[in-house]
């Protein structure tokens, strides 16, 4: 029995304790003005932030609002106060938030009847007849000092050279309980500048007034809850009205009054109000101390208006350290400032990349360059070789028509000197001369040509004829050779984009390799076809076949490589060189490994553009 009973007891314990954990902590907040009012709305969210934090499901807010500027007797009212007995009837509240001075003094006055026993936090403007003296240990909270006089030092900072200072006010009891704190702190000269006080206009009679100050006026708005005509206005509303056509920067003590458009203040957030005067609450309930309850200063700090100081040309220098900077949008490079340090970055590594692919380049092309100038001289060498071998067949065929224009020239002489000359056979020898002469010429043109050297340049040139100029070059050393050469031109000129010099010269070395390989056989067998044609696809070739060995396939891959030679006199450069000068124009040059008989090699040319 007495084990059941202990039991009993701490199961009671602990459902008390569970029950005390997990039941709903009430709040009761308190407004002086109405619910549209901005600073209510931001203490309202700062409450809301703060207790959902501390207490995520065990809360309850109720708001009550008096709405004093347009029902003053709201907290005097018995039917009021009945309404909100009816209304929290039965509950228990844990503490009590009163948002301004007469929010203060109907708790205090009420307390009994709707919060019995519940600790009160309050927000008032500090010197509102609050004598922290006479208020109960259990009643504390946020006073805000409003320094006027600091708050004027911070705009001549911003603005040195003002020349007076002019401070707005409403007609409300507030509005004028502001205007003697004002006239209190700063007087009619403030730091050597004159103080002016306006008061007791409409709301247009204010705006019209600001609209005709210039820069050099400090414009300070204290509140405007009422105007001269009797309208009730909400203050951040005036001060939205008269800032957007202020000629001078203007001033203010309040959050609000920054989102609204005034240049700058000492000012407090209404949301940071909420959110300490709901932290005191939520530790009275929780502590339920004995000791007295916290009055303290509501944190005020230097803001201003970032696009409004650029409006009336401030400079942003003069803007004091730790200032709080309302929609300012910080420079670019400040924003992004990692991903413009890495754009730096890449764009620093692109650069280096790029700077060292443009010295390849230069390096490449410059061997290129190089390269091209080595290839060229090594090709006028293997044609100067050539030549040279051919020296002996070059001179006869060169002698051939000067002897026959000596000749020519000796009958022409006997003739003139006949009575009468017989001028038919003088013309017929003349014309003989200039034939002669211009074979000649033709063959001399043809040595230069080929021993030129120099840049090479591509043009349209007519494959027949390259290989037509080179075998009328041959013609004496392929007579001395005892070969006979067959050209079977294709049946319209063959162009192709290329340059005469090398295609001859490739002609030149492929007609010289097939007469060498036919060196042994019978004169009768020594026999050389040279074919051009055009391809199927387009492709120009020429086809040099000879009735030698022919070549196998080792033999016809080695045949290509530099100074490769079966001829002891041979610089083993020839084909060496015509490949490449193939390849140079596009093309290919190779041995057919599948002629029947005796060697037959390949030059293929691409089909130029626009060509029929």
């Amino acid at each position: 029995m007495l084990i059941g009973a202990v039991l009993m007891a701490l199961l009671a314990d602990a459902a008390q304790v569970l029950h005390a954990d997990t039941s709903p902590r009430r709040f009761l907040v308190i407004y002086e003005y109405d619910t549209s009012l901005i600073a209510n709305i931001e203490i309202a969210q700062g409450i809301e932030e703060k207790l959902s934090e501390a207490l995520p499901t065990e809360r309850e807010i109720y708001s009550v609002y008096l709405d004093t500027a347009r029902f003053p007797g709201n907290p005097t009212s018995q039917h009021f106060l009945r309404l909100l007995k009816d209304n929290f009837a039965g509950m228990t509240f844990d503490a009590v938030l009163a948002i301004g001075r007469g929010a203060l003094s109907f708790a205090l006055e009420r307390r009994a009847e709707l919060a019995p026993g519940a600790p009160i936090l309050f927000n008032a403007i500090a010197g509102e007849g609050i004598d922290e003296a006479d208020l109960p240990p259990d009643v504390g909270g946020i006073l805000q000092n409003y320094d006027i006089a600091r708050a004027v030092e911070f705009a001549m900072e911003l603005q040195p050279a003002a020349r007076q200072v002019v401070v707005m006010s409403g007609s409300a009891g507030f509005d004028r309980n502001m205007e003697q704190r004002a006239q209190k702190a700063l007087g009619t000269v403030f730091a050597g500048l004159p103080v002016s006080y306006v008061s007791g206009l409409p709301l247009a009679g204010f705006v019209a007034a600001a609209r005709g100050y210039g820069r050099d006026t400090i414009l300070l708005l204290l509140t405007i809850l009422q105007d001269s005509s009797g309208q009730t206005i909400i203050p951040r509303d005036a001060a939205k009205a008269i800032a957007a056509t202020s000629g001078a920067p203007t001033y203010g003590f309040y959050s609000t009054y920054l989102q609204a458009g005034i240049t700058a203040g000492q000012v407090t957030s209404y949301r940071d109000v909420g959110r300490i005067l709901a932290s005191e609450a939520r530790s009275s309930t929780k502590n339920g101390s004995d000791s007295r309850l916290p009055i303290v200063d509501a944190p005020a700090a230097n803001m201003v208006n970032w696009p409004q100081l650029a409006r009336f040309g401030i400079d942003e220098d003069r803007v004091p350290p730790g200032t709080s900077r309302l929609f300012y949008e910080p420079p670019a490079w400040q924003r992004y400032r990692r991903g413009i340090a890495l754009a730096a970055m890449v764009l620093l590594l692109q650069s280096v990349t790029i700077g060292a692919l443009i010295v390849e380049m230069r390096r490449r092309k410059h061997a290129a360059q190089e390269l091209e100038a080595g290839q060229l001289a090594l090709a006028r060498a293997a044609r100067s070789s050539q030549l040279g071998q051919l020296s002996g067949a070059i001179a006869h065929e060169l002698n051939q028509p000067l002897t026959a224009i000596l000749s020519n020239a000796e009958a022409g002489t006997r003739l003139l000197q006949a009575e009468p000359p017989n001028l038919a056979e003088i013309s017929e020898i003349l014309s003989d001369i200039a034939t002669d002469d211009r074979r000649a010429a033709e063959i001399i043109v043809q040595l230069r040509r080929m021993m030129k050297e120099g840049k090479v340049g591509f043009s349209p040139i007519d494959l027949n004829e390259a290989v037509s100029a080179t075998l009328r070059l041959l013609s004496s050393e392929l007579i001395a050779r005892s070969t006979t050469v067959e050209f079977r031109r294709g049946p319209r000129g063959i162009p192709v984009l290329g340059n005469m010099t090398q295609l001859q010269q490739v002609v030149l070395n492929l007609l010289m390799n097939a007469a060498e390989a036919m060196k042994d056989l019978p004169p009768a067998q020594r026999r050389i076809l040279c074919e051009t044609h055009i391809l199927g696809d387009g492709r120009r070739a020429l086809t040099v076949s000879d009735n030698g060995p022919g070549v196998s396939a080792e033999a016809a891959a080695e045949a290509f490589r530099p100074f490769v030679t079966s001829r002891p006199e041979g610089l083993g450069l020839g084909l060496s060189i015509g490949r490449s000068i193939a390849r140079a124009h596009g093309g290919t040059l190779d041995f057919d490994l599948g002629a029947q008989s005796g060697a037959r090699i390949v030059l293929v040319l691409p089909e130029p553009q626009g060509a029929p």
